[in-house]
């Protein structure tokens, strides 16, 4: 599995070398660098997809590319909204991928080392990454219209993915709320309008999602997203007619004749699936919690991981991942429930799952979290032995409100005596 490191960047000193499974989730104060690590991240992974397609821009490699003319940290800054400020002689990134290995050091006006594995696993896989700023989707009437940017970055990019997934729900295929259950959402294409509908209360009109509360806001697109995602392992991978014509010269380099390569798409030809068509997902997903009670966290939570466990059974080659921020100790909580029963589970199948549903259970070992300090540097918080988030941890936060209710209290007491 891939790993990184990030050294010196905005308020990270040191993540250490962490390694990648198929849920890792990083916890941490506001501004204590948590987007940036995750942006980082699913930048490195983006460049070694693009590598491991052998995507090119004028006849040049993506690794070439990228590790010319300062390209890999201009675009990083651009696409994810980084202050060059952020940056300096002392910054650092080594990732190692599937396909490439990149090293980063400096500051803006440095090239990034970027070496594609001659024996790189290649594959194709599709990437979202889910801001936090993506209940204004629903907040504002037709953002997709009325947001432009000069240049595609973050956001832009995104509000392009939800007008694209959200099509895919229709009056005769709705979505089920996992935070609300009794509401189902659709997209009418006739009118341009999306529509939840209260399932079981035919006296509630059908809405807008304008009109929903903060908690559906904020979960209706990331839910949208989570289904349509899982639905795109096997599909055929949106490449730009430059990438298809680089793919399938390479694939005839590589021995492939004209017919396999023309029968690609239907898996005539090994290689040629594994790049023509998406291979899994790897979601990037700021604060799923998002203006949740602490109920909907956890279903949220494992919606997240049933979208990674179906995933996982729709694909051959198990690159599925995830990667989470948040400042809720209830969405640990939640994966501590899911982390005891990996290690439950082969222990007693049965009596496992009548405490926690089957496509919820991952191995051992898949679920990771991490804490960023005050330092600025990223430690894990799961305790080996135990295999769960360090209780004391987890206590750390109640322990101070437990503590000033005990001196309140004092004082309480007293003054009744």
């Amino acid at each position: 599995m891939a790993t990184i490191q990030i050294q010196n960047i905005g308020p990270i000193v040191d993540t250490g070398v962490i390694e990648l499974r198929a849920i890792n989730l990083f916890i941490g104060k506001q501004s204590s660098g948590k987007s940036t690590l995750l942006k980082i991240l699913c930048f490195c992974r983006w460049i070694d997809k693009q590598v491991a397609i052998g995507s090119r821009k004028k006849d040049k490699s993506a690794s070439y590319v990228y590790s010319h003319y300062s390209r890999f940290i201009k675009e990083l800054m651009h696409f994810y909204r980084f202050n060059e400020s952020f940056f300096t002689a002392q910054s650092q990134i080594h990732y190692n991928g599937d396909a490439v290995e990149i090293t980063f050091k400096g500051d803006t006006k440095n090239n990034a080392q970027i070496a594609a594995k001659a024996k790189g696993d290649k594959y194709n896989s599709k990437l979202c990454f889910i801001p936090s700023e993506r209940n204004l989707l629903s907040a504002i009437k037709n953002i997709q219209d009325g947001y432009r940017s000069s240049d595609m970055d973050m956001l832009f990019n995104f509000v392009f993915e939800w007008s694209e997934f959200r099509e895919k729900f229709t009056p005769d295929n709705r979505l089920r709320l996992t935070v609300a259950p009794d509401m189902e959402y659709y997209y009418d294409k006739e009118s341009g309008e999306q529509i939840i509908i209260h399932k079981n209360n035919r006296q509630v009109p059908p809405f807008s999602p304008f009109y929903a509360s903060s908690g559906v806001q904020s979960a209706l697109p990331l839910e949208v997203l989570l289904r349509s995602l899982v639905n795109t392992i096997g599909q055929n991978a949106k490449l730009s007619q430059s990438d298809l014509t680089q793919i399938v010269a390479r694939l005839l380099r590589d021995g492939a004749t004209v017919e396999q390569v023309q029968r690609a798409i239907e898996a005539g030809h090994e290689e040629s699936r594994k790049l023509l068509t998406y291979q899994g997902i790897q979601l990037f997903i700021e604060e799923p919690e998002q203006n949740l009670f602490p109920e909907s966290q956890a279903a949220i939570i494992n919606s997240i991981v049933r979208a990674v466990k179906e995933a996982e059974s729709k694909s051959a080659h198990h690159r599925n991942m995830v990667v989470m921020t948040t400042h809720s100790p209830y969405v640990l909580s939640s994966l501590n429930v899911l982390m005891a029963a990996s290690e439950a589970y082969p222990i007693d199948p049965d009596a496992t799952q009548q405490i926690v549903d089957k496509d919820l259970i991952l191995p051992l070992g898949e679920i990771k979290a991490y804490s960023i300090d005050d330092d600025g540097y990223v430690r894990s918080i799961v305790d080996d032995d135990l295999y769960m988030v360090d209780g004391t941890f987890l206590d750390s936060a109640s322990d101070a409100v437990e503590n000033k209710l005990s001196l309140l209290n004092d004082i309480i007491c007293n003054g009744h005596a």
